[in-house]
């Protein structure tokens, strides 16, 4: 009795390549950070700039400001806030890249950074460290499917009250502001989605109907119209018969047309 082998035939698919090369470039930026770089980048460009009286506050003049209103978002106060945040990308980041789009989810992630960062800087003292307004875009993503139906997921309540209350514990975000604004430049990215949607619904379906092989209305119309113009039953007859009138031709169709 010969003995039948198991084969491996699965393989490594990159689904999310926004999402995990936001994850891959956030775990080198920290692991670098924290382990050779001293926190000199977390001092430098991986916080957002704060309010006049905060101690890295936005100045016009310096084009190193500007870098840091979306580069905090790479950043963590430490590894344990890292990895949760990651973690929360990495569960909710695929699904939502499928949805909507690869291009985006990168457009939504650069504009809850930014809201966010601009915020800060205009009215929170502390800096931002970490990609808290993204996890709270994705958490807001994934909650308008469902809103869109009339409902309130259960799910979406609990993860966005553990979030809230994870910020509040390990204290990453600073205080109450922070949290706001983390919780403001997700929605400001989540809200892209609106725009987007419509065209993206739109275009899926057109590509379905194009490659299913239905035809459109006017196809379908000069179709019926070119195998009319093809019948027999308006063809004249020939030679002898024809005089004869259409109606004295006593040939019967019978057929079936598809589409």
């Amino acid at each position: 009795m010969s003995k039948k082998k198991f084969k491996f035939n699965f393989k490594v698919v990159l689904d999310a390549p926004v999402t995990v090369g936001f994850v891959l470039v956030a775990l080198i930026l920290c692991l670098l950070d924290f382990q050779f770089l001293k926190g000199k980048l977390s001092q430098s460009i991986l916080r957002s700039p704060t309010s006049v009286k905060g101690d890295l506050a936005f100045i016009i003049s310096m084009p190193v400001s500007y870098f840091r209103l979306v580069l905090y978002a790479f950043g963590a106060a430490n590894w344990t806030a890292l990895l949760a945040n990651l973690l929360f990308l990495l569960l909710l980041g695929p699904a939502m890249e499928e949805r909507y789009g690869s291009i985006v989810i990168g457009i939504m992630i650069f504009v809850a950074s930014l809201f966010s960062g601009v915020l800060n800087a205009a009215f929170c003292t502390v800096s931002l460290r970490g990609c808290a307004p993204v996890v709270f875009m994705m958490i807001f993503l994934n909650a308008f499917m469902s809103f869109s139906k009339k409902k309130i997921p259960l799910s979406f309540l609990l993860i966005f009250a553990l979030l809230i209350s994870y910020e509040i514990i390990d204290k990453t975000t600073g205080n109450a502001v922070g949290i706001i604004i983390c919780i403001a430049g997700g929605l400001c990215g989540s809200l892209f989605a609106f725009l987007t949607s419509p065209k993206a619904r739109a275009a899926k379906k057109a590509e379905s109907d194009k490659g299913s092989g239905l035809l459109s209305k006017a196809e379908k119309a000069a179709y019926l119209e070119e195998l009319d113009s093809q019948s027999p039953r308006n063809k004249k007859p020939a030679g002898r018969n024809s005089n004869k009138n259409d109606d004295d031709d006593d040939t019967t169709l019978v057929g079936t047309l598809k589409f």
